[in-house]
């Protein structure tokens, strides 16, 4: 085949993906949290096994258990994330009164004496609103959770096949082999991304969650499951994460005590342990660019919205182990490396 020839097919590969990704939203995006939600039932029944008396046990009780566990603190964040949207609805009035009459004290100190509020400014803006808004948005991402939970429980129960499956595929012991060690190395690769971002998502949205409470924020456990939701979004994640509580201390108070309790308190939590302490964690097993993080944070971010930026790293670096296998992929999967080496 001709360079010009493969450059073509490449290039009508790369659209019809493009395509497929975009008007497949509605059937992919729950398919692929599926997957997810899957891998962490797993992943928590390999650690369940490890504790004495629970791995002698048979291994569809542990996964049962490790299910039931996954899913019954999902539905307890949600409940609790539920809860206080529903009163900061009840008590967004009282933050509009208190940022018009902030508004007012800096229009004053800046000489304006016309009549000027931050509602003609800002064209009625109804607070409300975009917090119901929040709310109905809260509400259909658990419809479709539905949606994932059946996936899930057909992986589940079909998961048992999986090995049989891929001895039917008859494929030779060097192409298996290759298959194996693959699915190995992006199974090591993924379970470490997940393992330590969870563990350093919550020490930031618990260290944060005193932080808040300290500067009397309300909402508190809002604020920290937003941080630690936000901080698995590669980079502006944790811009977001410190803003939204300090944008709240802004509005909820009239001096600037709390809003530098959590903006130094919140800032700093991030740097040390997004900043310092994971990449240490990481090590050599994700093999990334940080470009192409960035890049590809953008490009899922516009495909599949805020699943796609939570998603970015392992779909990326799914991308790239598979890239590597074939020769005429594999300059692709060089480029988009961290070190050169896939």
């Amino acid at each position: 085949m001709q360079p010009l020839q493969k450059i073509t097919y490449s290039l009508a590969l790369a659209c019809l993906f493009i395509c497929l990704m975009i008007f497949g939203k509605a059937l992919l995006v729950p398919v692929v949290l599926a997957f997810v939600l899957w891998y962490l039932i797993n992943a928590v029944d390999q650690l369940l096994r490890k504790v004495p008396g629970i791995g002698a046990t048979p291994h569809g009780l542990s996964l049962a258990i490790a299910a039931v566990l996954v899913l019954g603190i999902i539905v307890l964040a949600g409940n609790l994330v539920g809860q206080q949207i529903n009163d900061m609805i009840t008590t967004a009035p009282e933050y509009w009164i208190n940022l018009e009459r902030q508004f007012a004290r800096v229009l004053v100190r800046f000489g304006y004496d016309e009549d000027l509020t931050l509602k003609t400014i800002s064209e009625e803006v109804d607070v409300n609103s975009y917090l119901l808004g929040l709310l109905t948005y809260f509400t259909s991402a658990t419809r479709q959770f539905l949606l994932v939970l059946l996936y899930t429980l057909f992986l589940l129960v079909e998961q048992h096949t999986f090995p049989r499956k891929l001895a039917a595929l008859d494929l030779s012991r060097q192409r298996r082999t290759q298959l194996l060690e693959m699915l190995d190395k992006l199974n090591h690769a993924i379970r470490t991304y997940v393992g330590v971002k969870f563990a350093a998502s919550f020490a930031t949205g618990l260290l944060s969650y005193f932080v808040i409470e300290y500067a009397g924020i309300d909402f508190a456990v809002f604020w920290a499951f937003s941080i630690f939701s936000l901080n698995f979004i590669p980079t502006i994640g944790s811009i977001v994460a410190t803003i939204l509580p300090s944008t709240m201390a802004l509005v909820q108070f009239d001096y600037l005590t709390p809003f530098f309790i959590v903006v130094i308190g919140v800032g700093l939590i991030q740097l040390c342990i997004g900043g310092l302490l994971e990449p240490k964690l990481y090590g050599d097993a994700l093999n990334i660019s940080p470009f192409v993080i960035i890049f590809s944070l953008i490009l899922w971010g516009l495909l599949w919205g805020v699943v796609g930026m939570l998603l970015c790293v392992p779909i990326t670096f799914t991308l790239i182990t598979f890239l590597a296998q074939f020769r005429s992929t594999r300059p692709i999967a060089v480029l988009l490396s961290r070190r050169g080496k896939v």
